[in-house]
């Protein structure tokens, strides 16, 4: 069965590494095509992750969370049924990754010293700013050939994998802490506490594709509430639906 996932942070770390997993996929979208007009989604995307990391040390929180991981992962091991070589596995990845990102910091952002991506930028932040005659320089690159301009986006996104290789492995470990479950929203409505002994950082909502209501999420530090939205008219505020929804929800905690 086709099925939507909604997806809600309960922290401003796990929503830093959502946001940051949402534009890369983006900014890889738009570097497959070879038209100008990608390209310049593209590097719309690249100066939207600039601006995102350049505000927080990513590097740094990164860091904490595999650590915080890792010191929750490991008395599993002691626990009967699990899989200790895959668990080694797993914390062996998360050291090896902190080891890195360890490595890279300091390392002199190229994206800050570059003049050209500097102008592209500071341009952006302006609507309509980057056309050809308030950036000829940029005009005459996005017609270069798509290898070359594919070659410079590769160099500027390389230090967003290295960052990108730890989140996805962070991701991934909250998103499989837990299976989901059947769960029903009665006239639209649902509320569930959380348990004050578990660190949930994620709620995950699965619908069916031709469901035709959306969730919106409440969550604090005790409870979150669910209300299912109908948007029959997309230029009308949508309305919480009358009847009963049956979807599947996961509480990700690690």
């Amino acid at each position: 069965m086709n099925v939507i996932t909604y997806e809600q942070p309960l922290n401003e770390r796990v929503r830093m590494f959502l946001r940051l997993e949402d534009l890369v996929r983006r900014f890889d979208h738009g570097c497959r095509g070879e038209q100008a007009w990608e390209t310049h989604a593209a590097m719309s995307t690249l100066v939207e992750l600039h601006n995102l990391t350049s505000r927080v040390d990513i590097k740094r929180d990164i860091m904490k969370e595999l650590e915080r991981q890792t010191a929750n992962l490991l008395p599993l091991g002691a626990q009967p049924g699990v899989d200790r070589s895959a668990l080694e596995a797993i914390v062996a990845r998360q050291r090896m990754l902190v080891e890195r990102l360890h490595a890279t910091e300091g390392q002199q952002d190229m994206l800050k010293t570059s003049e050209f991506f500097n102008s592209i930028r500071q341009r952006m932040a302006i609507p309509g700013g980057t056309c050809d005659f308030d950036l000829p320089s940029y005009h005459y690159w996005l017609h270069r050939p798509h290898d070359e301009r594919l070659a410079l986006l590769g160099a500027w996104i390389q230090p967003f994998r290295e960052v990108m290789q730890a989140v996805t492995l962070i991701l991934e470990l909250v998103r499989q802490s837990t299976y989901p479950r059947q769960s029903v929203a009665q006239g639209g409505f649902y509320q569930q506490s959380l348990d004050q002994d578990a660190s949930f950082q994620l709620l995950r909502i699965r619908l069916p594709m031709d469901e035709t209501v959306f969730p919106e999420v409440s969550a604090g530090r005790h409870r979150f509430t669910v209300r299912f939205l109908e948007h029959g008219d997309p230029n009308q505020r949508a309305k919480q639906t009358e009847r009963d929804v049956n979807f599947e929800l996961a509480c990700c905690a690690i």
